[in-house]
């Protein structure tokens, strides 16, 4: 059994993989730093639920975009006996470039998921949406990854138009097919959410003329808004995850 962890922005994603499917099975928010006792109180709790234990684990991997929180998840795969091993730190993907004049700057969020498109699709050129805090669309074209698109993310803007806007009451967003709102809630959902959904298509159509009968998919905590939308692009949860696994498949990790 393998450990993997998905450090984001505004939350921290656990899955275990049994070398044959993956299992997301806890979610906790990442605003604010939990000392390690914490988090191991739920990590145990989530595990006495699904019927795991410390010792059926092998390794822990992380692909992380909060550093502060490396530390605790090191020291917890310490504390544990647990190999340790975290994307862009000690894992080799060489069978796959960077092409950007910075490599170092590339997110672990958007490689794991760039990475696991070109293994999960027999390595043809794709589109991957990552739809998070920010919402990322990368271009991934001859086992390369060739650069990203970054906006703001549907929950952040949803934020930002509230906070903002006195006068506006905050509610459950959703997609509303319609094109013009005849009312506050559905003039929002309009401009928000399909909105944002019309913007990523229009940016994902520029960005497959460069490329060879590609796939496009969708992964992230607020990619579900937009399955009617976006109904022809392909949707995978646990991307990113999958990105780990192969990670850890390259570098004979996993046998």
């Amino acid at each position: 059994m393998y450990l993997l962890i998905d450090i984001g922005n505004t939350a921290i994603k656990f899955a275990n993989y049994d070398g044959q499917e993956i299992n997301h099975f806890l979610t906790l928010p990442s605003q604010n730093l939990i000392i390690e006792k914490h988090l191991l109180q739920k990590i145990n709790a989530a595990f006495n639920r699904i019927g795991i234990t410390w010792t059926m684990i092998k390794l822990i991997c992380l692909s992380s975009v909060r550093p502060m929180w490396d530390g605790v998840i090191r020291d917890l795969a310490s504390n544990h006996h647990l190999a340790f091993y975290q994307l862009k730190k000690n894992l080799v993907l060489d069978d796959f470039t960077i092409n950007v004049p910075n490599p170092r700057n590339l997110g672990a969020d958007l490689l794991a998921a760039a990475y696991a498109s070109y293994h999960e699709f027999n390595k043809n050129d794709s589109v991957v949406i990552n739809m998070g805090t920010a919402t990322t669309i990368t271009m991934v074209k001859n086992h390369q990854f060739e650069g990203t698109v970054i906006m703001p993310g549907l929950a952040t803007a949803s934020e930002a138009l509230f906070s903002r806007a006195q006068l506006l009451q905050q509610f459950e967003i959703s997609y509303e097919d319609a094109y013009i709102g005849k009312n506050t809630k559905q003039a929002i959902n309009i401009g928000l959410v399909k909105g944002h959904g019309l913007a990523i298509r229009a940016l994902v159509d520029e960005i497959v003329v460069h490329l060879k009968n590609p796939i496009i998919v969708i992964t992230g905590g607020n990619s579900y808004h937009f399955e009617q939308l976006l109904s022809n692009y392909l949707f995978d949860k646990l991307l990113l995850f999958k990105g780990l696994v192969y990670a850890l498949h390259h570098n004979n990790l996993i046998k």
